[in-house]
């Protein structure tokens, strides 16, 4: 089964609390991104970046 991140722009504040939690490297983010970005194939659907946004604005499929 292949997992798909994607973030719901309009409720991201850019803090990165997703990527801090990925423990696979399927999302990155740094000072110079407003946004987080998933990187293609690693997520393997664990859902702790949905868990931890306090913004819901992390959705998994």
């Amino acid at each position: 089964m292949t997992w798909a991140w994607r973030l719901l722009e309009e409720d991201c504040t850019g803090c990165g609390i997703c990527a801090d939690v990925c423990l696979y490297g399927a999302i990155e983010h740094s000072s110079e991104q407003p946004y987080p970005l998933g990187i293609e194939g690693p997520c393997t659907g664990c859902m702790a970046c949905v868990e931890e946004c306090p913004f819901d604005a992390v959705v998994v499929t």
